[in-house]
């Protein structure tokens, strides 16, 4: 049964290392002009007095326009790219007025209310001139309430994660001592930047599905929950595998090598394609999908006596399940060298399973913050192809009898992380 699996795991790796080779640089290329659904209905405001309990729930809806403003302003830095564009075609004049920006809005395809639109105005109209720079539209929405608000929410959440995580490995160093605990935070820092991959895989489906913006945090609190579970799955398969025939690990080394020269070559850079790969559509075009969302439902039941003559029920799928079935599917394909790499970092199954869980769990409460650092991030991918080396040159060392020691992997990973996003963010204050 062991060998079946090593076997089955073998072959998924190298029927998906290609595939998820090609498509990593097509999504980073994909972010940068990128717009998520902002098509929310905006509720009218009502300026009457109202006792406690109504307050509550004003509250309520201004919370949900913030959110909804906030997602604007990233689609608009997401489409950054084609503004650059259209401005040095002439086809857009520099200083632009609301009627000018709505114009704009609506060239890029973001969908914004005419009431939100004047919002995000008068949040980068700073000057109160009536007037925006449109060559200096990047800038502006950074620096507007709505995306200052949202950074300070992230890192909060993600401080007190971080926090939480390395409490945790504090209990591991007291329960399990100093190499479990070091090895937790190797892997944990392994996977952190390998899971950035699934950032670019939710914002490319949200687009693809044009995902509603009240569906979104349902969408990303499933494919979470999902990437915990397949992931669970991988891992415990490789460390079967791995016990069953020792020499596979050869194999992991041989593809995480392979996958970090891909990133450094930086093969497929030239694809253009901000498509789903060609699994998961053939897979999408098999399964009834009724290609709309009905709400929260997964599945709906129609009497249609036109199509099957009888009037008999048929299920259909919500564009919802298409949704989360197209995330699984893609985390699936891109755990294929992430799990070969925290298994170079430890064979310890639960120092593994739980430094996943922690890493994608952490960047859940960073997806609208990423969604707009990570641009910046020039350097993180080849930063992400050294890990990716290293741990792979870790594994074959080990394999020939060579100790690597927890701490120096640590310090290497870390500090390649670290100064992967310290060139990118000297590269951006430069440009």
């Amino acid at each position: 049964m062991l060998n079946a699996v090593a076997t089955l795991l073998a072959c998924s790796a190298s029927a998906f290392a290609p595939l998820r080779t090609a498509w990593r640089p097509v999504l980073r290329g994909t972010v940068a002009r990128m717009e998520l659904p902002t098509d929310a209905p905006v509720a009218a405001p009502v300026a009457v007095d109202v006792p406690v309990a109504l307050e509550a729930d004003a509250a309520a809806v201004d919370g949900s326009e913030s959110i909804r403003l906030r997602t604007v302003c990233v689609a608009l830095i997401g489409q950054y790219g084609k503004i650059e564009d259209i401005l040095e075609a002439g086809e857009l004049e520099r200083e632009l007025d609301f009627d000018g920006f709505t114009s704009l809005v609506d060239t890029l395809e973001v969908q914004c209310s005419a009431e939100d639109a004047r919002a995000i105005f008068d949040l980068i109209d700073t000057d109160g001139s009536r007037t925006i720079d449109a060559s200096e539209l990047k800038a502006a929405l950074r620096s507007s309430g709505a995306i200052t608000s949202m950074y300070d929410d992230s890192l909060r959440t993600f401080g007190l994660l971080l926090a939480a995580t390395l409490g945790f490995d504090a209990l591991i160093f007291f329960t399990s001592g100093g190499t479990a605990a070091f090895d937790f935070l190797t892997a944990y820092f392994v996977e952190d930047s390998l899971s950035v991959d699934n950032l670019f895989v939710f914002l490319l489906i949200f687009r693809f599905f044009k995902v509603p913006p009240e569906l979104v945090d349902t969408c990303l609190n499933y494919g979470i929950a999902g990437s915990i579970v397949l992931r669970g799955a991988f891992i415990f398969a490789g460390l079967a595998a791995v016990g069953a025939f020792k020499p596979l690990l050869l194999g992991f080394s041989g593809f995480l090598l392979f996958s970090s020269y891909q990133l450094l070559a930086g093969a497929g850079d030239d694809d253009d394609d901000d498509g789903l790969p060609q699994p998961v559509t053939d897979l999408l075009d098999r399964l009834p999908l009724t290609k709309t969302f009905e709400g929260k439902q997964f599945v709906v039941v129609n009497r249609d006596s036109s199509t099957t003559g009888t009037g008999a029920a048929t299920v259909q799928l919500t564009q919802l399940t298409a949704t989360l079935v197209s995330i699984a599917l893609c985390d699936v394909i891109f755990a294929v060298d992430s799990i070969p790499a925290v298994l170079a970092v430890s064979d310890d199954p639960f120092v593994v399973y739980s430094s996943n869980i922690a890493a994608v769990v952490g960047l859940r409460s960073l997806y609208q913050l990423l969604s707009i650092a990570v641009a910046d991030l020039v350097y993180l991918e080849k930063a992400v192809a050294l890990v990716l080396g290293f741990v792979g040159l870790k594994l074959g060392a080990e394999v020939a009898g060579l100790e690597v020691s927890s701490a120096l992997s640590l310090g290497v990973i870390v500090s390649t992380l670290g100064g992967g996003v310290l060139l990118s963010l000297l590269e951006r204050d430069r440009s």
